[in-house]
């Protein structure tokens, strides 16, 4: 009714003014204070503190961890690993599986890739991932029925010498008596010998043996003899050599091996056609690739292996330093970026660390507790492993000693979730700050101004001396 008369742009305008909840008071009915002002100011400080502090928490990206059970439903996880092993020759080292379920694979080599090394670990060459089988042979003395007399020389560190001075060519067999590897091939040895001296370059040539157990153990340890038995080519007049036989151990191929080499200065032609390889002092072997394992408790190691040699625990180094050793899918660079510091820093503990055996048939163990981790990024979701390790060594009696890696995966799953504050919380404290605030201060300001005019007013009246 009260708008009967009044055109309806007009009734609207005096509808809004009639629903302000902030009337003003006119200017003239307002009183300034010191107080007031000095009130004002520090509640407009504290004000922008709070904006400020707000502001850049709200810029701020949370990061929420929590944990739950696995839920994966992948029966096998991934190992990647790149381990140097610096005195362990690649043709020796054998990468072998086992875990609680009686898994027990020996030797894998798919996925795998050797690389030699010297001492000072520049790169000799690619290895073979499993080595060449070696065809052996039986005397032909012992179908006969007739024992194999012995009568190859017997070299120690003097006779190698006055050995490597006199002949073109020479091949000594480095031996242990109790080995059976060697026992194996003595005989086939000691006839092959006795056809060779038979032959016109019979002086040219000379096929020796060493007992790496008695008369001839220095001169093992001299040519760092650790597997047996080890067949050294000796070219040039050389004493030391790091060209090893490595072909069949039967008479036709070490007669044969010898009719072509005897007036060959060179080693190339052998070791293109298989027959013998050249390594080094102190070779060593880096072994990297990834293995599929069952989530259970297991290890994988590395130790030393062959199916045609017997090695002497006590001359066995495995020194090893780990360059990678991650679980799951390798990260690229970018998403390591994308993971939390400490997430990325657990990935790959074992990172770049070097672990040294320091006495014979040192065994080195490594204890890694597995623990799924995925990094939740808005839509996006990163799985990745992180690791706790404990490294270990101990000395195993008279077993060989090797590189152990034992894993054990935890039931649970770390899972991290980063959180940006929401547009809608940031305004909804900034108006309680600046509403608190605000309050607040009109509150103290109150206090203030009626608390000074009632002194003021007793103090007129002359109740207050």
């Amino acid at each position: 009714s009260t708008c009967a008369s009044t055109p309806a742009p007009d009734c609207i305008m005096e509808w809004l003014k009639s629903v302000h909840f902030y009337r003003k008071v006119p200017a003239d009915l307002t009183e300034a204070t010191l107080a007031g002002g000095t009130i004002s100011l520090l509640s407009s400080l504290a004000m922008a503190y709070l904006f400020v502090s707000n502001f850049r928490s709200f810029l701020q990206i949370e990061t929420v961890t929590s944990v739950r059970l696995d839920e994966s439903q992948e029966k096998k996880i991934q190992i990647n690993f790149n381990v140097t092993l610096h005195h362990l020759p690649c043709r020796f080292a054998s990468v072998d599986i086992a875990d609680v379920m009686g898994t027990h694979l020996q030797n894998v080599s798919a996925n795998i890739v050797k690389t030699r090394l010297d001492a000072d670990g520049g790169v000799l060459g690619r290895a073979a991932a499993r080595p060449r089988p070696v065809e052996h042979a039986v005397a032909r003395s012992v179908d006969l029925g007739v024992p194999v007399p012995k009568v190859s020389p017997e070299l120690d560190v003097d006779g190698m010498r006055e050995a490597a001075r006199s002949r073109k060519l020479v091949l000594v067999n480095y031996y242990a008596p109790w080995c059976p590897w060697s026992r194996r091939l003595q005989p086939v040895w000691e006839e092959a010998y006795a056809n060779v001296m038979q032959k016109p370059f019979a002086r040219d040539v000379l096929m020796a043996k060493a007992d790496c157990t008695g008369a001839g153990a220095n001169l093992c340890r001299e040519q760092h003899i650790h597997a047996f038995p080890t067949v050294r080519v000796y070219r040039h007049h050389a004493a030391v050599s790091h060209e090893s036989y490595v072909g069949d151990r039967t008479h036709e191929a070490l007669e044969r091996f010898v009719e072509e080499n005897v007036h060959d200065d060179d080693h190339e032609e052998a070791v293109r056609s298989g027959e013998s390889e050249v390594g080094g002092v102190g070779e060593g072997c880096l072994v990297k690739g990834v293995v599929l394992v069952n989530r259970v408790p297991g290890n994988f190691h590395i130790s030393a292996h062959s199916k045609a040699h017997s090695f002497q625990p006590g001359q066995l180094n495995m020194t090893h330093e780990i360059g990678r050793m991650t679980f799951g899918r390798p990260l690229t660079p970018a998403m390591l970026r994308l993971l939390p510091d400490d997430v990325a820093a657990a990935h790959d503990v074992l990172a770049r660390t070097l672990h040294v055996a320091t006495g014979q048939n040192t065994t080195l163990e490594h204890y890694l507790k597995v623990v799924h981790t995925s990094h939740v990024l808005g839509r996006r979701q990163i799985d990745t492993y992180q690791y706790t390790a404990n490294s270990n060594n101990y000395q195993d009696g008279g077993s060989l000693p090797s590189a152990v890696f034992s894993y054990d995966m935890s039931p649970m799953q770390v899972l991290v979730q980063t959180e940006r504050k929401s547009l809608a919380s940031f305004l909804t404290q900034l108006c309680a700050i600046i509403g608190g605030v605000f309050t607040v201060t009109g509150l103290v300001d109150g206090v203030v101004y009626h608390g000074s005019a009632t002194l003021k007013r007793k103090m007129q009246l002359g109740k207050i001396v």
